[in-house]
């Protein structure tokens, strides 16, 4: 991110460190490993939500599947 900005990594730190806590963007930084996160944690209730939501998606998909099977089937007969 550093070479996209044309900053070094401190100045990019800072500028960082300052958006974070003006609260205009959510970042985590992980010096160790020069990681720099910008999605918030989910907390565990989101993470069901969201697959909850997906597996209503696939079962979806399943049963109109499954009818146009069914119709081609009967169709064909």
């Amino acid at each position: 991110m550093a070479q996209l900005l044309g900053l070094e990594w401190p100045r990019l730190e800072q500028e960082i460190s300052s958006m974070v806590s003006d609260s205009s963007v959510y970042a985590k930084i992980d010096r160790p490993k020069d990681i720099v996160r910008f999605a918030a944690a989910k907390t565990s209730e989101a993470i069901l939500t969201d697959w909850a939501s997906d597996i209503d998606k696939l079962l979806h998909l399943v049963e109109t599947t499954t009818h146009l099977i069914h119709k081609e089937n009967m169709t064909a007969a």
